[in-house]
């Protein structure tokens, strides 16, 4: 299910045909390449986290973030690897990173890195590694942030401090253990996530969740700007995703026309063409 948080009349979308414009678009969604550009280690000179750059020149550049480290989680998560190559595919640069903490406390370190990354990216930190060869490629002007797991709450936080994030995705929020995530600071952070109104966003989830169920899931939803928030139930996929990372991006590759329809006119492939000279303000 494909829905836009209107209470009590969701919107629901097929995976192939949107029945809403009557247009083909999730079969516009190209194939996810298992071969990526090329991606350089960094490393983000504030907070020594270690992150991985595809620098593709494109004006949007994605930002990804991963699980709950302390239960395995890093940038080489499935779903995070998934995220990045179908960016990739669609010719937008790319930066996924490590937390640097431990993240056990509060979640205000994290958000601070989530910001760190964003301005290294649009700073150009990531084209000055080599003076004598100076990058021909522009540093991006907008950023979209994916946060998966824990780092779907991360993400959602920081997007408050980001004034050229124009949208922000989060996949398989964990809503039932997000107090104990963040030593009960979540509150702190959801307050965060929904001070920018008309900030698009997507959040999606699987209908076998090993962490959250799907009341609860739809209720976080309809929490949010209604306007501006959509939810998304994959069927038949739990928390890890594991051999359903095509679905999960095709749903993100269905908001992403549905939201920025004007710019893509209906070509996800336009994504790293298209200019976003202008971010969406705070209201």
């Amino acid at each position: 299910m494909f829905a836009h948080n209107t209470p009590n009349t969701p919107k629901t979308y097929d995976l192939k045909n949107n029945h809403k414009t009557g247009r083909r678009s999730i079969s516009t969604t190209i194939r996810i390449r298992m071969r990526s550009k090329k991606e350089q280690e960094a490393v983000l000179p504030g907070s020594g986290a270690k992150c991985c750059i595809a620098d593709i020149g494109s004006d949007l550049a994605v930002v990804v973030t991963h699980p709950w480290g302390p239960l395995g989680g890093n940038m080489q998560n499935n779903v995070v690897l998934a995220i990045v190559l179908f960016f990739q595919a669609l010719g937008v640069t790319t930066l996924r990173f490590d937390f640097a903490t431990i993240q056990i406390g509060r979640g205000y370190r994290e958000v601070e890195q989530v910001v760190e990354a964003a301005n290294f990216l649009l700073g150009g930190g990531n084209k000055r590694d080599d003076p004598n060869q100076p990058s021909k490629r522009r540093a991006p002007k907008a950023i979209l942030l994916v946060g998966y797991s824990y780092g779907s709450l991360i993400t959602g936080s920081a997007s408050a401090d980001i004034p050229s994030c124009i949208g922000c995705i989060s996949i398989a929020p964990p809503i039932a253990f997000k107090h104990w995530l963040l030593l009960f600071n979540a509150d702190h952070h959801v307050s965060q996530a929904k001070k920018r109104s008309s900030l698009p966003r997507l959040m999606v989830i699987g209908d076998e969740d090993n962490f959250s169920n799907q009341d609860s899931f739809l209720t976080f939803v309809d929490s949010f700007p209604s306007d501006s928030t959509s939810g998304a139930i994959v069927k038949d996929a739990n928390h890890f995703f594991h051999r359903r990372e095509k679905d999960l991006t095709n749903v993100i590759g269905q908001w992403l026309l549905d939201t920025y329809s004007v710019s893509l006119g209906g070509d996800l492939k336009r994504l790293g063409k298209v200019e976003f000279s202008t971010p969406i303000p705070n209201s």
